[in-house]
């Protein structure tokens, strides 16, 4: 039985950004997606979620203008990543970085504001800078694991996924 051939970096992996479904997140504080082991060395692109049961609480969301402030009714979520910090060979030493909050919100609606609602769909950009030059994407290492964790609304539910591509030269198991 011949091995198959190991992927080129013409391979669509590396050419394509992919999407993970990381789940439903249960109502109440602190609940968290299932948890996201990378395959190889990643770049984490952005996060996105479908409500299914409306957030309540108060959060403050500056417009996409940068400039006005309102409060909406939503649910927030942050990204975790937990990595290994020891140089090879070493004792594991993990560490862990959040990315966020993100407030999900709705539809602008009559009211002017970005409450949240069932049915609606958010996506954030992850990024390393503020603005539009920080939108090259969060790297993370084969090995390290992701999840997202919500805020402390007490009846928000959604589905969340993460976009990412493989970066080009990371090895893969065939």
């Amino acid at each position: 039985m011949a091995l198959a051939a190991r992927p080129t970096f013409s391979d669509p992996s590396y050419q394509v950004r992919q999407s993970l479904a990381l789940g439903a997140i249960a109502a109440g504080a602190a609940g968290q997606s299932s948890k996201f082991v990378a395959h190889a060395a990643l770049v984490l692109y952005a996060i996105s979620a479908y409500t299914l049961i409306a957030g309540t609480s108060t959060y403050t969301y500056t417009g996409q203008n940068g400039t006005s402030t309102i409060a909406i009714a939503a649910q927030q979520v942050s990204v975790i990543r937990v990595f290994n910090t020891a140089t090879p060979g070493g004792s594991v030493a993990l560490s862990t970085t959040t990315l966020g909050p993100f407030a999900l919100t709705g539809a602008f609606n009559a009211a002017g504001t970005y409450t949240n609602q069932v049915g609606a769909f958010t996506q954030w950009a992850l990024n390393t800078g503020s603005g539009t030059a920080g939108y090259g994407g969060i790297p993370v290492n084969a090995g390290d694991y992701i999840y997202v964790v919500s805020g402390t609304d007490a009846t928000a539910s959604e589905v969340v996924t993460v976009d990412y591509q493989i970066n080009t030269g990371a090895g893969l198991t065939v």
